[in-house]
């Protein structure tokens, strides 16, 4: 794999390249064949952000002035996470097409609704659409040139049996094997509709009640789950979506449909 960092500062992200490369192949089977999907530990940020000049090749100029507003490290950490995330997944997908991609060159801000966009994109670099998400020491990304994506991670805490009956309906919970642990059962309707949200509504703020899981069975192929989601309203829409259980968390990716 092609260093992401120029010859002077390969020494201050070294581990980044293979610790991204060793889970995107781990967990490439659950992205769409038109897609691109990152995970990275967090852990692996804190001391490349102590680094002087660490950064400058990781981000544009302008994403670098967002990150120097940021006075919490975790918040530091979480947002940083997620940008190089990102970035990875576009590398990969648009090296895959022989197109040009210099991590500092493109930049991944949010728009008015929180979600990340392309900015400021070179005339000779393409563009795609691109999802993030992070949760409790993990960031994960995903990209396409085409169409729509959305990606989730989200720890299996107990919290989410204490909101349960904000996203998940009793046919929903029957759909899903009565035999996975209860934080398990949750977290897949969380992570599913969470992607979809995210892939098919990413202007509404409200969206748990749009959207219903229909089908979810274990995929032999990736030793995780697929599920079927479909949303009423504003208009029939419908998503697949693939989860992986990943070291407490459950990661979910989504490619949907908006012409159901």
């Amino acid at each position: 794999m092609t260093s992401i960092c120029p010859e002077s500062s390969v020494k201050t992200c070294q581990l980044l390249p293979a610790h991204l490369e060793c889970l995107a192949e781990r967990y490439r089977i659950l992205a769409p064949s038109r897609c691109r999907l990152a995970l990275l530990d967090l852990r692996l940020l804190p001391p490349l952000i102590e680094q002087p000049g660490a950064l400058a090749p990781l981000l544009a100029p302008d994403e670098r002035e967002i990150f120097q507003r940021f006075r919490y490290p975790k918040r530091q950490v979480e947002w940083l996470g997620g940008r190089v995330a990102a970035k990875y997944c576009l590398h990969r997908l648009l090296a895959a097409e022989a197109l040009p991609c210099t991590w500092q060159r493109y930049s991944i801000l949010a728009d008015t609704h929180g979600r990340p966009c392309l900015e400021h994109v070179p005339a000779d670099c393409p563009g795609a659409i691109v999802s993030i998400s992070h949760s409790h020491g993990y960031a994960a990304a995903l990209a396409c040139r085409t169409g729509s994506c959305g990606v989730d991670i989200q720890q299996l805490t107990p919290k989410l049996a204490g909101v349960a009956e904000r996203f998940a309906s009793g046919e929903e919970l029957a759909l899903i094997d009565s035999e996975l642990a209860p934080l398990t059962r949750l977290g897949l309707i969380w992570a599913a509709k969470e992607a979809v949200k995210k892939c098919l509504l990413p202007d509404h703020p409200s969206f748990f009640g749009r959207i219903r899981l229909t089908r979810l069975e274990q995929d032999q192929k990736t030793s995780g789950w697929r599920a079927q989601c479909r949303i009423a309203q504003p208009k029939p829409m419908a998503a697949t979506v693939h989860l992986a259980e990943v070291d407490g968390h459950l990661l979910a990716c989504a490619t949907g449909d908006a012409h159901a």
